[in-house]
């Protein structure tokens, strides 16, 4: 199981064509286009105001449990992330799953990635909700202030591009839609 600290920004976006411009512009490179189905499961609700999530994400053919503990994203605020991924390679896996907790939810998006080391920056199509830009840097407690201020210098090139904030989670956006419908 791998462990992880993400920074973390989410907007949403009208158009990524000026936000492919500036990641050229910052040098980073785009990686792939692919089809992510995100399964979001229940989980007992935590006294306090950061609910974890558990999601099983389907991408390639292969699977990945993707445990995470992060609070709303703050206008102006890079916002951590505590995240813990297991590669799965029962086929299985979700049905059992889908059994012992219950789909809560779930995400279909196709997801544009681009890296600069060990910034992430996805352009997503999220179904049923829409465009959604998100920077990820992946960090160390001992790295985390210096990648605050790279992250800062990034918000500030992107944020004239970019819509308003999402400050939960795809999962989140999804759900409202749902309860519309």
């Amino acid at each position: 199981m791998e462990t992880k600290i993400n920074l973390e920004l989410k907007h949403f976006c009208e158009d990524f064509a000026p936000v492919r411009k500036v990641l050229q512009d910052l040098k980073a490179q785009r990686e792939e286009t692919v089809s992510q189905m995100d399964f979001f499961f229940y989980l007992p609700e935590r006294d306090g105001d950061i609910q974890p999530r558990l999601k099983l994400r389907v991408e390639n053919n292969t699977q990945t449990l993707i445990y995470y503990s992060r609070a709303d994203f703050v206008e102006g605020k890079s916002t951590p992330a505590d995240v813990k991924l297991y590669d799965v390679r029962d086929t299985d896996f979700l049905p059992f799953l889908k059994e012992v907790l219950g789909i809560k939810a779930v995400v279909e998006k196709v997801r544009e990635r681009w890296r600069r080391g060990n910034i992430v920056f996805n352009l997503d199509q999220v179904k049923d909700v829409g465009k959604i830009f998100e920077i990820e840097i992946t960090t160390t407690e001992e790295k985390k202030n210096q990648d605050e201020k790279v992250f800062a210098d990034l918000r500030e090139k992107l944020i004239p591009y970019l819509g308003g904030i999402v400050k939960g989670s795809n999962v989140d956006l999804v759900l409202r839609t749902q309860k519309k419908h």
